[in-house]
């Protein structure tokens, strides 16, 4: 396992933050919602940057020439994505698409659909989003009842859908449903791709507890689906849906927001005080921080393992799950340990003449909770854990 960045490498992340140093007015103004014809539009906006990341070479770096990518190493890609959240850079809008969406496709995808959207999702031109967890499916996701029937050359889809990322703004959706209710759970599923523009698809958005619209319901009327959008066999879903939640799972991002959380918990320790005393000088502080930096740096050498084996050509492991399961409890432990040092203020929301850089810290602890159910429970990413590195006994399959 090669864990160090070569002479190359690390020409390329000078060469990155030049480019990065060149465009902060770009940047400034996207975070602003402004896009490139000077309007304020905000997704527009987001669509515009990510376009002008992907013109300059970053963005779908390691991606096949043939389907609009650059054929770069997956090692420049972890240094584009440590550099641009380093930098405070606005990410690109389009994160399901090309994280989880694009590998989906060039794995399993057909010819006619990588060149249809490959291309779409680097632009941004195509927001796509994810039809899996249900109201009666979330941890266990093969128990997922959102029905397909195959009429002619179309599938007709009845059903809904759940904490779907980026629902209110998505043009497209990978979807998961059931088309042979007999068969066993995990042998009836199919993937499909979905237009959401099509006739009978309605979007609710949920409010999170922290006052956002993240998250939305999805509601699928006898929707129709050109059979030419399924990807793989019929009823071979599931073990599409397993590489896209490994995909899912196994990117270097997390760390990297991680460390920007750690940054600013620094930055609160430095101005705060705990018992009339700076929290500098108090030494559980000192320690809690100390242990959250130490978790970090697991954590980014776990992530380094895992792109040390992708870059020998195998698939994201069981660590994947590791990391997944610990960013998630770290995440919870540095938002709660910034209510505890910034005092009473910090619940105030960004509504109240007091609050406390803007609400940021009693929205990250609510934002933070979500992470124990997204991509995966912290029960099913212990169960992955237990079965696949500890080798304990497996639970008896439905």
């Amino acid at each position: 396992m090669d864990l160090s960045f070569s002479e190359q490498d690390e020409a390329y992340r000078q060469k990155l933050r030049d480019w990065i140093a060149g465009n902060k007015d770009l940047a400034t103004r996207t975070m602003k919602g402004i896009d490139d014809k000077g309007d304020r539009n905000p997704i527009q906006a987001m669509r515009d940057w990510q376009r002008h990341l992907y013109e300059a070479g970053y963005v779908g770096m390691s991606w096949p020439k043939a389907y609009g990518g650059y054929e770069c190493s997956l090692t420049e890609q972890v240094i584009v994505n440590e550099e641009l959240a380093r930098a405070h850079l606005p990410p690109t809008i389009n994160t399901i698409g090309l994280t989880i969406v694009a590998p989906t496709l060039i794995q399993h995808g057909n010819e006619d659909q990588k060149k249809e959207h490959l291309k779409r999702i680097l632009r941004g031109d195509d927001i796509w989003c994810q039809g899996f967890s249900e109201p009666g499916a979330g941890s266990d996701l093969a128990s997922l009842r959102t029905a397909a029937v195959v009429e002619d050359d179309q599938f007709v889809v009845t059903g809904q859908k759940v904490w779907t990322s980026v629902g209110p703004i998505a043009d497209r959706c990978v979807l998961l449903v059931r088309t042979d209710k007999d068969a066993p759970k995990r042998e009836g599923i199919t993937y499909l791709l979905v237009d959401m523009k099509s006739e009978g698809i309605t979007v609710q958005p949920l409010r999170n507890a922290g006052g956002g619209s993240h998250f939305s319901e999805v509601f699928f009327d006898e929707v129709k689906v050109p059979r030419g959008n399924m990807v793989g066999e019929l009823h071979g879903g599931w073990a599409i849906a397993r590489s896209t939640l490994d995909n899912e799972r196994s990117g270097l991002s997390g760390v990297v927001a991680l460390e920007n959380n750690f940054k600013k918990l620094l930055e609160l320790v430095e101005a705060g005080t705990r018992s009339g005393k700076p929290a500098l000088e108090d030494p559980q502080t000192l320690n809690q921080i100390a242990q959250y930096w130490i978790e970090i740096e697991g954590l980014r050498y776990l992530g380094y393992r895992t792109l040390s084996e992708q870059l020998k050509g195998q698939k994201p492991g069981p660590q994947a799950s590791v990391g997944k399961l610990f960013s998630s409890k770290l995440r919870q432990a540095m938002a709660k340990s910034a209510l505890e040092i910034a005092g009473p203020y910090a619940a105030l929301t960004k509504k109240s003449p007091h609050v406390l850089n803007r609400g940021r810290w009693v929205a990250g602890f609510f934002d933070s909770l979500g992470y124990s159910i997204g991509g995966g429970t912290s029960e099913i990413m212990h169960n992955v854990i237990a079965e696949r590195v500890l080798e304990l006994p497996r639970s008896v399959e439905d």
